[in-house]
């Protein structure tokens, strides 16, 4: 492959990869905005924060077993207030993913 070939290939595959990206980064965005909107504790929002991050960031390389422990994360943790209900919840979570 020629070099101007290849300069022609990387220019024309930038568009896709940027416009991936901005797709990745706005389901990111909305899984933030649903899941943290009656957040008051810091540990919830960590925990919350590093789901939609693995899901919606890292999804590709997630294993079924982390998948499942951060989508209970996400189905269960949004509006709790209180650390000690968040900890057993997380730790359900871990025990339904097989961690």
């Amino acid at each position: 492959m020629s070099w101007k070939s290849f300069s022609l290939l990387v220019i024309l595959a930038m568009p896709i990869s940027v416009e991936a990206l901005m797709g990745a980064n706005a389901a990111y965005d909305e899984c933030m905005l649903r899941s943290l909107r009656e957040s008051r504790s810091g540990q919830v929002t960590n925990f919350i924060r590093q789901s939609c991050d693995a899901i919606y960031r890292n999804g590709a390389m997630l294993l079924p077993r982390d998948r499942i422990y951060h989508e209970c994360i996400l189905q269960s943790l949004p509006g709790v207030r209180d650390e000690a209900a968040a900890q057993q919840i997380v730790s359900i979570c871990r025990r339904r993913g097989g961690l």
